[in-house]
């Protein structure tokens, strides 16, 4: 990704959605949440974005490795201060799935699901994962003039959120190197670039990243007012593994396997077992719909 391009990048962010924010691109980092969570922790104005070329120490959710290649997907971690306690933000990784969902679309990819709790698919493979953590905020730490009314007050004991997106741009030079990965997919791969529409033609990585992060921002101010139609979005058209046999995997490493149901209204997930339902949230467990995820792509 052009590094001259995010400033291109900042101005379409603050004329779309209305919030100026600092955004850092890397051409090599550990984890770009790593870094916003370290940048949380010092006192850095919020909101704020950062990007990587590369990264060293890419994370996923428990523990598992991320992978990507260097100069040809999408890192992202957007860091924002919500005047909400914690308990309210259970919505979040169900909104920010819909948010790269809404980023598809609008390039014209089709068939676009999302796989309870942080991964989008396309076709049935995986196209973009999702992680957030949280950071306390330091006191006397500011937001960027303006913004509060979107992101709250930053206090002493509050919280800072960090979203890390990854999306898979180009998958080619990874799935060359590692032939070991599970089954994915990437932008490129659905880019039809004989196609008339315009949509089709105006995906090169910048632009694709900027509507990443719009859509990302978009979410966060306007989380209380749009959560609730996320959820009924989700329900209706986009979840994945409505209906099919799952396996959960316990904090204690038990495994339980049942037919998913669908999600609560807290985005918890409905599982029959063994004719009984039972309900899971995203801290508890893990979903595999039948593929291996030794390893995940993307990174963030």
């Amino acid at each position: 990704m052009d590094i001259s391009q995010f400033e291109d990048l900042k101005v379409a962010v603050a004329d779309r959605c209305g919030v100026e924010l600092d955004v850092t691109v890397h051409s090599s980092i550990d984890s770009t949440n790593d870094w916003s969570l370290r940048q949380c922790s010092t006192g850095k104005i919020l909101p704020f974005a950062c990007f990587a070329e590369n990264q060293t120490h890419g994370k996923g959710r428990r523990g598992k490795q991320w992978l990507m290649s260097p100069n040809a997907n999408i890192a992202m971690s957007l860091s924002w201060s919500f005047a909400l306690p914690y308990q309210s933000l259970q919505l979040l990784p169900l909104s920010v799935a819909m948010a790269i969902v809404k980023t598809l679309e609008t390039i014209n990819i089709k068939q676009v699901q999302i796989k309870w709790p942080n991964d989008v698919y396309v076709n049935g493979k995986k196209i973009a994962g999702i992680l957030i953590e949280t950071s306390p905020v330091r006191a006397g730490s500011k937001l960027v003039q303006g913004a509060a009314q979107f992101a709250g007050p930053r206090i002493e004991g509050g919280l800072a959120v960090v979203i890390g997106v990854g999306l898979n741009y180009d998958m080619r030079p990874m799935s060359q190197a590692h032939e070991e990965l599970p089954v994915l997919t990437d932008v490129y791969s659905h880019i039809n670039t004989s196609s008339a529409d315009k949509r089709a033609h105006d995906t090169g990585r910048s632009a694709v990243a900027t509507e990443l992060l719009s859509q990302v921002v978009a979410v966060c101010r306007n989380y209380q007012k749009n959560t609730r139609c996320y959820l009924d979005e989700f329900r209706e058209t986009y979840d994945y593994c409505l209906h099919k046999n799952v396996e959960i995997v316990r904090d204690n490493g038990e495994i339980v396997t049942g037919l998913a149901q669908g999600v609560n209204e807290d985005a918890e997930l409905i599982v029959n077992i063994e004719g009984k339902q039972e309900i899971f949230n995203s801290a508890e467990v893990s979903v595999k719909a039948g593929e291996n995820n030794s390893l995940e792509m993307p990174s963030v």
